[in-house]
């Protein structure tokens, strides 16, 4: 499983969700997880899944990227990126491959790999897997034209999959693909991660607090801010905790930690048991990532989201669809100020599960996804005999 993790946590906590399923359903499955991420390795993993740590890149500007840690040129990090990829593949000999949301990688890094496989181990099931929301798909099926990407994808996948509801969101016949590539595209529902079999590591807070979550955090002050803003003044009888996530800078980090004093709010940089921690928050207010808005969706948690509108679009188009359907409450970022904020923490409390609407969402993604994988698997091993 490839995750190429130049930004923020969704990719890699999405792929290891994925991997989680596979070993779950068979615990003769070994899963190896290509990542640059920084932070791969504070996930609890289960037996049968490790991780090939890529050297890390970050993505500067909108399809610029730089090494994020080695004083090499990018050309270097990006070669020894690709080299590692194939190499793994090669050594490895996967019954699937599976990469998540980016193509043909970070700049094309993966498209050595894939054409190896096609051609040297075409046994191989070659999978990509999409995000519910990629973009406003004008812009995707600009990108992928520029780019020579949808040729590539009908060359070299054996299937598609889209971790959303087709109801919800169906972007897939605007992307510009050919009718027989449709064909190979499957929605199999939105993909959440299988909780730890743990309670949360703070019983002294009582359940009803108001969860904050920036996810991976790197542009997380703007909603931080404003939440911490809106508790001045009048001060709430709730209790807060603000989880400014791993990937803030520390002068950011500092910031809201100072900001914070003389309220009820405790801030933590990382945990491992959000979906513990948003089951008990009588509210929770976050930005609108794909894997914090599914563990809200799977938990029917009342919930007001701040959508990221930069680079992309992604998060405030899955907002605006889940906001229409009564399963969670928005408001724009150009909108936003702590007095609009402390009133929809306010009401969401006072509204408490009721908040939620009964509105039925598919949060199975992850065991259809590891269906059409195994099948998949078979129908190829299949072809190999019969050839």
């Amino acid at each position: 499983m490839y995750s190429h993790d130049s930004y923020g946590l969704g990719h890699l906590r999405r792929t290891l969700a994925l991997a989680e399923e596979f070993v779950a359903r068979d615990a003769d499955t070994s899963v190896l997880i290509l990542t640059g991420s920084t932070v791969s390795g504070t996930f609890r993993m289960s037996p049968g899944i490790d991780l090939l740590k890529l050297p890390s890149a970050v993505k500067v500007a909108s399809g610029i990227y730089e090494p994020s840690r080695m004083q090499v040129s990018f050309d270097t990090l990006k070669k020894l990126r690709s080299r590692l990829i194939l190499s793994a593949a090669e050594t490895f000999e996967p019954d699937a491959f599976v990469v998540d949301k980016a193509p043909l990688g970070m700049k094309r890094e993966v498209y050595p790999t894939l054409r190896f496989l096609r051609r040297q181990r075409p046994s191989t099931l070659t999978v990509l897997g999409l995000r519910d929301v990629m973009d406003e798909p004008w812009r995707i099926r600009r990108n992928w034209r520029e780019g020579h990407i949808t040729p590539a994808i009908e060359e070299l996948y054996d299937t598609i999959l889209v971790y959303g509801p087709r109801e919800v969101y169906d972007p897939l016949p605007e992307y510009g693909l050919s009718e027989s590539t449709l064909k190979r595209c499957h929605y199999v529902g939105y993909v959440g991660r299988r909780p730890a079999p743990r309670e949360s590591g703070d019983p002294h807070l009582r359940p009803g607090y108001v969860l904050v979550t920036a996810g991976g955090g790197a542009d997380g002050f703007f909603l931080i801010k404003n939440y911490l803003d809106s508790l001045r003044g009048n001060k709430p009888s709730f209790e807060s905790i603000v989880v400014t996530g791993p990937l803030m800078d520390d002068d950011s980090r500092r910031k809201i930690e100072t900001l914070s004093r003389g309220l009820r709010v405790s801030v933590t940089e990382f945990r491992t048991d959000m979906e513990q921690l948003i089951n008990k928050a009588g509210a929770v207010v976050s930005m609108g990532g794909y894997n914090t808005t599914i563990e809200l969706l799977a938990a029917r948690k009342a919930a007001l989201i701040v959508p990221r509108i930069e680079p992309r679009l992604e998060q405030l188009i899955r907002a605006e669809r889940l906001a229409s359907l009564g399963l969670i409450e928005m408001i724009h970022p150009n909108d936003l100020t702590p007095a609009r904020m402390r009133g929809k923490v306010e009401e969401l409390l006072r509204r408490g599960p009721a908040a939620v609407s009964e509105v039925d969402v598919d949060l199975s993604g992850a065991q259809r996804a590891i269906e059409f994988v195994t099948s998949g698997i078979a129908s190829k091993r299949a072809l190999a005999v019969g050839a």
